[in-house]
């Protein structure tokens, strides 16, 4: 049973404003910048943060805890200042740097290009790329050698979704050649 009595609206609103209410703390950066950091619990550490670079009370970049580990692994960017977000970062391994980049490159609202660092090594190695903007992936390149140059290219020439082409740039991670 609970303490409060959720069937009185009035009473639920003011437990309300008095439990649960974020705590945001609003600081200026070196660079003038406005940052809000909101702490949903109120235990001390932020769960989302957002920064207001030009200080024109548009936010540029809003970083979140997604998992609630502490730590802010998830940022959406608005890369061209057109007010829009424009791309997400995130640190899927938790080492305080990006392992994911999804980019709107033609800012219709839409991802159409991701780059990952699926191995860890701090290098990105697969890059999946919407080119005509239609929301289906036209190819995957992959570096699965780690030396920086793509290996294996697969793609749909024909746009129907299914990918039709394997490229093998490597001669060295073509399964055929190594027959």
């Amino acid at each position: 049973m609970s303490d409060y009595d959720t069937a009185d609206t009035a009473e639920a609103g003011q437990a309300g404003t008095e439990y649960g209410d974020p705590e945001v703390t609003v600081s200026e950066g070196a660079d003038g910048s406005v940052i809000y950091a909101v702490d949903e619990n109120r235990d001390g550490a932020a769960e989302s943060v957002v920064y207001d670079q030009d200080g024109d009370g548009v936010a540029e970049a809003v970083a979140v805890d997604t998992d609630g580990d502490g730590s802010l692994e998830t940022t959406v960017v608005d890369l061209n200042s057109d007010g829009e977000f424009d791309a997400v970062f995130i640190d899927t391994d938790g080492d305080g740097a990006p392992d994911v980049a999804a980019l709107d490159r033609n800012g219709d609202g839409l991802i159409d290009r991701v780059v990952a660092d699926t191995d860890g090594d701090g290098k990105a190695d697969t890059d999946v790329r919407d080119d005509d903007f239609d929301g289906v992936a036209d190819s995957v390149v992959r570096d699965t050698d780690g030396d920086g140059d793509k290996d294996v290219t697969v793609t749909d020439k024909d746009g129907d979704g299914t990918f039709e082409t394997v490229t093998f740039e490597d001669p060295s991670t073509n399964p055929l050649a190594q027959a």
